[in-house]
């Protein structure tokens, strides 16, 4: 039998132009380089790398969270799932507790969708990262009650991640993986100047 590879993230080419816009210096690493993170033919993250340079993170990645590992639907179907924007950083890591951190949204009302507050929990970082009334403003701008935020620690990688995402309409497909329109509201530009900060508290 014959397998067809899965195709990319559709929207990695866009982001990639879209990072471009905002002034980066930023390209497709090719399949097999050896800048990827992950490598092999299983792998999480399966839609590629934008490499970026000048910046404090180094590579990006996109990953559709609760796809899990299956793409052989037998028919199309779309789905909003939270797409997951990882912002990788090179660096040793003494202690994988004191970099992990969680953005937690404080909510008006139990129904309400208001944030009125943001505050960060975890190690050390989120204890930096909490005293930064600045960054905290500048998330206050973008956040929504359907985001994520979180800084992930991979000591056997030599990376931290750093993780932000939004819903995005997604579609299935028979051996194709899946694929989204990108909008330039799923990564905000304040949200990718907030994500370039914590990239480089993550190093000192």
């Amino acid at each position: 039998m014959t397998y067809r590879p899965i195709k990319k993230l559709a929207g990695l080419d866009a982001l990639c132009e879209y990072y471009k816009e905002l002034g980066m210096d930023a390209s497709i690493l090719p399949d097999d380089s050896s800048e990827a993170v992950e490598k092999g033919f299983i792998r999480q993250d399966s839609g590629g790398y934008i490499k970026v340079t000048g910046r404090n993170f180094e590579l990006v990645t996109i990953r559709a969270r609760g796809t899990g590992r299956s793409t052989s639907s037998p028919i199309s179907s779309k789905h909003t799932i939270p797409l997951e924007y990882h912002h990788i950083v090179r660096t040793n890591i003494a202690d994988e507790g004191a970099l992990k951190a969680t953005l937690k949204k404080q909510k008006k009302g139990f129904l309400s969708k208001e944030i009125t507050g943001v505050s960060w929990e975890g190690g050390r970082l989120a204890t930096t990262l909490n005293s930064d009334s600045g960054l905290n403003a500048s998330i206050m701008n973008f956040i929504t009650s359907d985001d994520g935020f979180r800084v992930e620690p991979d000591m056997k990688n030599k990376i931290v991640r750093i993780i932000f995402s939004r819903p995005s309409d997604i579609k299935f497909g028979l051996m194709q993986g899946f694929k989204f329109k990108f909008d330039r509201n799923l990564v905000p530009k304040d949200a990718v100047d907030v994500i370039d900060k914590i990239a480089g508290l993550t190093r000192s």
